[in-house]
């Protein structure tokens, strides 16, 4: 038969954390929803054309080597997204609740419930972005 390899030539494949593969699928899912309503916005619109398609393209490429960095352990980009998820999810929820609070302080007889409704996304949006900074932070 064969001879054994000798034991400095056996690669191990080291697993990814838990946490570091729920943070990539929250942080992807994130971008590719965003990415989805810009390119929706942007098919939509008479006046967006290339320029519109190329800026998508070029952050889609961005935050997917940005991602794909994370995924392989690198400090510097883990750090990086751990700070803008953190940052951001922060800034939507915050910014969510303080639209719903004055849209419910409104003038009475207005469609607040409904509006609120409809924010409901960027405050999903929001907490998908912060855990996914707080499980990156603990790597």
């Amino acid at each position: 038969m064969f001879p054994p390899e000798p034991e400095a030539r056996v690669r191990r494949v080291r697993s990814r954390p838990l946490p570091l593969l729920i943070a990539v699928v929250l942080l992807a899912a994130f971008w590719i929803s965003s990415a989805g309503l810009a390119a929706w916005e942007t098919a939509h619109d008479t006046r967006a054309g290339a320029a519109g398609v190329a800026g998508i393209t070029f952050w889609t490429a961005v935050v997917a080597l940005m991602l794909w960095r994370v995924w392989r352990g690198g400090p510097t980009a883990t750090a990086l997204a751990s700070r803008l998820a953190t940052l951001l999810g922060t800034v939507f929820c915050a910014g969510t609740v303080v639209l719903t609070v004055l849209l419910f302080t409104g003038p009475p007889g207005g469609s607040a419930a409904r509006t609120a409704l409809a924010l409901l996304p960027a405050l999903l949006g929001g907490a998908a972005l912060l855990t996914a900074g707080l499980l990156l932070r603990r790597l």
